[in-house]
């Protein structure tokens, strides 16, 4: 189970790393701004990507995104999570610290009677 864990903390610095920025970039070009200029430009025509290219590549880009929206919202997830804890952390530091102040200010009140 840990290998999985580890496996799957990869995956969002996997999906961010500048290969796959690349590649992303890459079917971007290819799908979308290549295919409209072949549309457009007759010498292009024979390097225009077919139908079945454009079908694989075009589901692989969806998959991705579905892929990265499921991260995201994973990673908003567990950011929320982590500010909850951080959040209680606080507070209860808070209330240790207001505690350890209020002792401070009755030792030193007492000191003071002391002192006359």
């Amino acid at each position: 189970m840990k290998k999985i864990n580890q496996f799957l903390e990869q995956i969002p610095a996997l999906l961010a790393s500048k290969i796959s920025i690349f590649i992303y970039l890459f079917l971007f070009f290819y799908l979308v701004v290549f295919a409209v200029l072949t549309m457009w430009i007759p010498l292009l025509k024979n390097v225009q990507p077919s139908a079945n290219v454009q079908l694989i590549l075009g589901n692989y880009t969806n998959v991705l995104s579905a892929l990265g929206a499921s991260l995201a919202a994973g990673s908003g997830t567990l950011i929320h999570h982590s500010l909850s804890t951080l959040h209680k952390k606080h507070d209860k530091m808070h209330d240790e610290l207001q505690k350890t102040i209020a002792e401070l200010h009755d030792k030193i009140d007492r000191l003071e009677r002391e002192k006359q």
